[in-house]
């Protein structure tokens, strides 16, 4: 078997333990790690655009919001 298909293997089993650890969250974690998670695509989303926004700063607005 080669690099690229261990690689893919790993991807694909990583996403599926990710899966089932979601199902078996209580509401009130799943909504914190979703939120932190909408938090860091805003982040890495405004970062790509070309914002000059500090990390530490964006966490200070994310809170507010």
């Amino acid at each position: 078997m080669n690099m690229k298909n261990t690689l893919l293997q790993k991807v694909f089993y990583a996403k599926k333990d990710g899966d089932q650890r979601l199902l078996i969250m209580d509401v009130h974690k799943r909504k914190v790690l979703e939120d932190h998670w909408d938090i860091e695509h805003a982040y890495y989303s405004s970062a790509l655009e070309g914002s000059k926004i500090d990390r530490n700063d964006f966490d200070l607005l994310a809170k507010h919001v």
